[in-house]
């Protein structure tokens, strides 16, 4: 038991995972096993989960992904977020364009898909390469996710980000006493009690009629 509070205290006082704020635009992560590759930029004044800190790279997660930034890299904040990720980042294909490749990496050699006109493009952000970006096609049920060149889309990032905590909740109204009984004194007992007191005196009542009637006998 000792153990256990020991570990538990050694555990609160480590830093806890929390919010990141990404100040200015810093890159995200894969990681293959071997080694750490960008994926894209993360936007500014947009938050990442802190999953877990690392001496070199945290372990963290930004809308529906999961990957790594530098240690450092966001600045960690001690409140959850009003606003956490971008909604409003998108690309549609331009009105000179009827269909584009959909590639699986940045420098654009391998081919994933077909992105059309009639399809929903979210933008996660800009990739390492100029006017290159990486998006995710389709619906949050059935899509594909890879890098689109910027010369084939109209872009639209998302706005600033409003940064504030969310709001603590009210606190509780006083609620009413337990009205008393008719003797003017607090409410009954709860059932389980009254149980208990009951069991507590007829004991030692059993008892003491046991006794009597054995000395009686003898």
């Amino acid at each position: 038991m000792k153990l256990a509070i020991i570990l538990y205290a050694v555990l609160l006082s480590l830093p806890q995972p929390g919010w990141g704020l990404v100040t200015e635009s810093i890159p995200f992560y894969y990681f293959d096993g071997a080694s750490y590759t960008v994926a894209f930029m993360l936007p500014e004044t947009y938050f990442v989960s802190v999953e877990e800190q690392g001496d070199e790279f945290d372990r963290v997660s930004f809308l529906d992904l999961s990957g790594y930034i530098r240690h450092g890299a966001a600045s960690i904040v001690d409140y959850e977020p009003v606003s956490k990720y971008p909604t409003a980042g998108s690309a549609t294909l331009k009105k000179s364009v009827s269909s584009v490749w959909l590639y699986s990496d940045a420098d654009m050699t391998s081919v994933v898909g077909v992105v059309t006109a009639s399809d929903s493009i979210f933008l996660y952000g800009v990739s390492k390469k100029d006017n290159i970006f990486y998006v995710r096609v389709g619906t949050p049920d059935d899509f594909m996710r890879g890098y689109i060149s910027g010369e084939a889309v109209d872009v639209t990032y998302p706005p600033e980000n409003d940064i504030s905590a969310v709001a603590p909740d009210p606190p509780e109204e006083n609620g009413t006493e337990d009205p008393p009984d008719n003797n003017g004194g607090k409410a009954e007992l709860s059932y389980a009690v009254q149980i208990i007191l009951v069991v507590t005196l007829a004991v030692p009542a059993f008892l003491l009629v046991f006794l009597l009637s054995t000395s009686k006998k003898h």
